[in-house]
């Protein structure tokens, strides 16, 4: 299915109907595909319900020219939701995909319920490691991304309750600890995980579906 934004690039997206549905979010260079479902996402949420999304320039959503920024990114997410005829979710986003869902909760108040975010702490995103990664995994034509969401990162107070996670051995999300702790908020570490393998966790998952339970 495909919802379409305020400039009219088409986003692509996947629903399937549970109790509280988590909106599962992405990072560089990658597609919901290879982050949620490959690595086991989807059943580990199987009583939730989820949103899967491939954010603007990656997997089967379109490729614009240019439009990258976190809030753009947020209001593709925003118009996924309203497609969908969803009024609230949980999220849980990975790498560059905790920038699109920080500013989400921040561009919807009461649409995000809580928020988990793996592989980010609290440096911007940087310009040449982006193309690192994307030259890693011999990705094309995310120039425009990486001009887009260059310089951005995590600012303010959390916008929802939120659960940070990553990875001992994550080099681009190495501050994560000390920045969640700067924040009040809660962080889980996941052993010696990398930036590329942490998404894949048992102890990931297990932590975000915990956190993500209802009170009480």
């Amino acid at each position: 299915m495909f919802a379409t934004a305020a400039d009219g690039v088409k986003i692509w997206y996947d629903t399937a109907p549970g109790p509280r549905p988590v909106l599962l979010i992405h990072g560089f260079a990658s597609d919901s595909q290879r982050t949620w479902e490959q690595t086991g996402w989807i059943r580990a949420l199987a009583g939730h319900g989820h949103v899967t999304v491939d954010l603007r320039g990656h997997g089967r959503s379109d490729r614009p020219a240019s439009g990258f920024s976190p809030r753009t990114l947020a209001r593709d997410l925003l118009a996924v939701l309203d497609e969908a005829g969803l009024s609230t979710v949980d999220v849980v986003t990975y790498s560059m995909g905790g920038l699109a869902g920080w500013e989400l909760a921040r561009l919807a108040p009461g649409r995000v319920g809580r928020m988990v975010l793996g592989g980010i702490g609290g440096r911007a995103a940087d310009r040449e490691s982006m193309r690192r990664v994307a030259e890693s995994l011999a990705a094309e034509g995310l120039d425009a991304c990486i001009d887009g969401m260059a310089g951005h990162r995590l600012d303010g107070a959390p916008p929802v309750p939120v659960l940070f996670a990553a990875g001992e051995q994550d080099e681009i999300a190495a501050d994560a600890p000390e920045f969640a702790a700067s924040l009040g908020a809660p962080f889980v570490s996941l052993g010696g995980r990398t930036h590329v393998n942490a998404v894949s966790s048992r102890r990931f998952k297990d932590a975000a579906v915990e956190f993500l339970a209802p009170a009480g």
